[in-house]
């Protein structure tokens, strides 16, 4: 039996979660509207700044709140704390707040004096979107034999940790791509093949890349393409990419080389946060959707409070870090929300007596030059800011290795059986910057409690948390 995947995707851009609900529960992405008003509050503060505003509409005057992002975001666009004040007019474009609620999500906003400020970088290419390939997947396609087997993948952009392992395997009468531990539809034609990848990007926009690939002489060559959204990341505008064929055995894990440690400790400033390809869909088992529903249910992203979150969120986060050595660990300070981790090299066994907490107990050893941190003893967390829960089972290893060009590299693997059917994998680079101040974030959690105030569902967020396990 064919099977046809159709890959035509809308327009239609949406931010995948703010404040106490989802965008698509508060925000219509098909209406962009412009409001102008005096400004009454600014509360520019994170987990994300809020304006409320006066909007004078036949001569009655309601109040609005605009939605943005992070304090990070809103600096990078020129946006500071002293750029809007109580009394300034202004005139905010976003998208309109659902069922005629008076709220806008920040997209552009322009000063009485005309100076516009756009959060997420060139509108004009927002509103562009190509069209996407629909492909009828040919089971009896010779391609399909030719493909299966494993494949090392790489891009045209930096890669943290690259080559990545692809695989094509046999699914009923179809083919299936696994892709960074990543089950994805693959449509099979005569001579190519396509995949689609579900991304974000910077501002928490839904993004999707299509990938169409070609054999050219035993190799993989293909083209990216983004139908669907837009993208602020530079890594996630990869236009080609390429894979070679390998055999299973070079991807399973190795013994330890002998230890070759090497100096990591200074300051690293982020470079790529999810690499080209990060993944954004991971694959929840019916016990994980069964958590994830409570906790969307009880508004549970911590960040929105300013609550510690564990290791594999850090990951995803901005700001720089400090690696700093004792005698039996190394201490890693966090600028974003002053967080803070040990890797401990004299402790050879998790401790089965230690509480669990957000960062769990992180266990030090060399693999050659390649620092290997086994994380255990965790407490339920969630994995993203769409609130996919990471259970106290879970077990995070972490790989560490500095680059050729000198740049420090990391590939984390999330091994959760509990709330997920594949392992997760999330890929950083920083580079070094050790004349770099690191800067603290300060958080304050009032921008969340007075959106809830504001749309009068306060007492709903505390009746509605989610269940200790």
């Amino acid at each position: 039996m064919k099977k046809v995947l159709t890959l035509v995707i809308s327009l239609a851009a949406s931010v995948s979660a703010y404040g106490h609900h989802s965008f698509s529960a508060e925000f219509d992405a098909n209406k962009f509207i412009a409001v102008t008003g005096t400004v009454t509050e600014v509360r520019f503060r994170n987990p994300h700044i809020q304006y409320f505003l006066d909007v004078d509409t036949d001569g009655q005057t309601n109040q609005w709140v605009v939605a943005g992002q992070n304090v990070i975001v809103m600096r990078r666009s020129g946006v500071s704390a002293r750029t809007i004040s109580i009394g300034d007019s202004i005139t905010v474009n976003g998208y309109a707040g659902r069922d005629g609620a008076h709220r806008v999500y920040l997209d552009s906003m322009q000063t009485a004096a005309g100076k516009l400020y756009s959060m997420y970088g060139d509108a004009a290419r927002r509103k562009v979107n190509v069209a996407a390939t629909e492909l009828v997947s040919d089971p009896t396609s010779p391609l399909i034999e030719k493909l299966l087997g494993d494949w090392a993948f790489d891009v045209d952009k930096p890669l943290p940790g690259a080559p990545l392992h692809l695989q094509f395997e046999r699914d009923g009468d179809n083919v299936r791509a696994i892709f960074d531990d990543e089950v994805i539809d693959v449509a099979v034609g005569e001579d190519s093949f396509v995949m689609v990848l579900s991304r974000e990007n910077r501002a928490g926009f839904p993004a999707k890349l299509e990938l169409t690939g070609r054999l050219v002489d035993g190799e993989i060559e293909g083209v990216f393409n983004m139908i669907a959204g837009y993208s602020n990341f530079a890594e996630l505008d990869a236009k080609t990419f390429s894979a070679v064929r390998t055999t299973p055995d070079v991807w399973q894990a190795k013994p330890p080389a002998p230890m070759a440690p090497v100096d990591l400790t200074g300051i690293w400033k982020r470079s790529i946060v999810l690499g080209p390809i990060g993944r954004t869909n991971p694959q929840l088992t019916e016990a994980g959707t069964a958590r994830h529903r409570e906790y969307q249910k009880g508004a549970y992203d911590p960040i929105l409070r300013c609550i510690e979150v564990g290791p594999m969120r850090r990951q995803a986060r901005r700001g720089d870090i400090e690696i700093m050595a004792t005698t039996n660990r190394l201490t890693v300070l966090y600028a974003n929300d002053n967080g803070i981790r040990r890797f401990w090299f004299d402790r050879k066994e998790h401790s089965t007596e230690r509480d669990h907490d957000i960062m769990g107990e992180s266990l030090a050893s060399w693999d050659g030059s390649t620092l290997v941190i086994d994380t255990r003893n965790l407490s339920e967390a969630v994995l993203t800011h769409n609130a996919e829960p990471i259970s106290a089972d879970a077990r995070i290893l972490e790989r560490y290795w500095l680059n050729d060009d000198g740049d420090l590299v990391m590939v984390a693997t999330l091994h959760d059986p509990k709330y997920y059917q594949r392992p997760i994998t999330k890929r950083l680079l920083w580079t070094r910057s050790d004349d770099t101040d690191l800067l603290y974030s300060p958080c304050d959690p009032d921008a969340f409690y007075r959106g809830l105030h504001f749309d009068g569902v306060l007492d709903d967020y505390f009746n509605n948390q989610p269940s200790d396990e």
